[in-house]
């Protein structure tokens, strides 16, 4: 099972990056389900309240962001818990019953203790941050955008993507600004990277990955490291000769 989780400030394209994901896992052959964390509660508010997102959607989101908050502040953890309960039963059956690569996509990390939850070893996810760079998101100003709910993407939105990468805990930060056929070439491509045992890591490939043009002072400090390495061995070699 890969588990790839998504952040990023609300209407920066995550889920249109979602789509073309899974469109482009589905044609390798893997089965690909949505898993966010905010499952466990929706299945709640359903359940014991019956409101749906399409019968009576501000009924829903209102129950939704209620018990939501009511139980994490009784619980931090409580959310995340039971979704780590269900993924871990999942990927059990999974190991069991499935003769293709499966991948979990979760695509609403929000807060920091899923961001931990998703580096667990037991998880082992990769996880992005969605920036929108250059491309104007609808409502940036709106009073919603205060909810405790978007406060992490609010202030990641505006940090270095290398501070988000060696301190928060994200593995790529991905900048969601190129054309609708650049955005399904990446996905293709992110896709290859999540199914590959040993994926390229360079400046150039991260670049890729991460929708943003390559850091030309990375790919000299690279290029040195291998000639230095290269000629390490080369030394070595006429050592023993």
């Amino acid at each position: 099972m890969i588990i790839l989780g998504l952040s990023g400030k609300a209407r920066t394209g995550k889920s249109r990056l979602c789509k073309e994901l899974y469109d482009a896992a589905e044609r390798l052959g893997w089965d690909i389900e949505i898993k966010p964390f905010a499952g466990p509660l929706k299945k709640h508010v359903v359940e014991t309240l019956g409101f749906t997102k399409e019968s009576n959607p501000s009924m829903y989101r209102k129950y939704c962001q209620k018990i939501g908050a009511e139980e994490r502040k009784k619980d931090p953890d409580h959310w995340v818990k039971l979704w780590h309960k269900d993924m871990l039963e999942e990927f059990k059956t999974e190991m069991e019953t499935s003769e293709r690569p499966v991948l979990y996509l979760v695509d609403d990390v929000r807060y920091a203790n899923e961001i931990k939850t998703l580096n667990r070893p037991d998880v082992n996810a990769t996880i992005l941050f969605v920036k929108h760079g250059k491309r104007q998101i609808e409502d940036p100003d709106g009073a919603w955008r205060q909810h405790e709910s978007e406060n992490l993407a609010n202030t990641y939105e505006k940090s270095p993507d290398e501070y988000l990468k060696n301190e928060v805990g994200y593995h790529f930060v991905v900048h969601n600004d190129k054309p609708e056929e650049e955005i399904q070439k990446w996905a293709t491509n992110f896709i290859s990277y999540l199914a590959a045992s040993d994926p390229c890591l360079c400046e150039t490939c991260v670049a890729n990955y991460e929708m943003r043009e390559p850091n030309i002072d990375k790919i000299d400090e690279e290029l040195k490291e291998f000639l230095n390495d290269l000629l390490g061995e080369e030394d070595e070699e006429d050592g023993d000769a």
